[in-house]
């Protein structure tokens, strides 16, 4: 966007290579295993973990049987019906069937997260922590590399 003559970025956005890449992840049909590897950088601490579609990561976490998950247990399951709309359309564009307008609805969302597997976040000084499910905002990403190189 130009103001005054000038260019201006809006750092509120996402990088937009990285959104589009976790947004062609968000569309695959089937699930990914190994996820693809990443490392990120979020707020001053590395990240680094498999990318994986946000329909496989509510998936994941809706069946953790971790008793100090069971919020976030309940609350994917919740949750995963939009992802669970978003895959179905997606299943059914690959058929070639049609696609219902929630489907659709769900499908177009804008992709504003990122969803990781085995996701390890290094600290400082310390080990990294033991690789879990992660859910990120894009917008809070500043950095990303492809690989695993963390």
């Amino acid at each position: 966007m130009l103001i005054g003559g000038a260019a201006h970025f809006d750092w509120a956005e996402p990088d937009g290579v990285l959104a589009t890449y976790v947004s062609q992840m968000d569309r695959l049909s089937d699930a990914v295993d190994p996820g693809v590897p990443l490392g990120l950088s979020v707020g001053g601490l590395l990240i680094s973990g498999e990318l994986i579609p946000q329909w496989q990561w509510f998936a994941e976490v809706s069946e953790l049987n971790d008793h100090e998950d069971a919020f976030y247990v309940g609350t994917a399951e919740h949750v995963k019906e939009q992802s669970d709309l978003a895959h179905a359309a997606i299943k059914s564009r690959d058929i070639g069937d049609e696609v219902t307008q929630r489907q659709y609805a769900a499908l177009m969302a804008p992709t504003r997260y990122i969803h990781l597997r085995n996701a390890k976040i290094h600290y400082p000084g310390t080990q990294p922590t033991k690789g879990r499910l992660w859910r990120g905002r894009l917008a809070d990403i500043t950095g990303w590399t492809p690989g695993a190189s963390i």
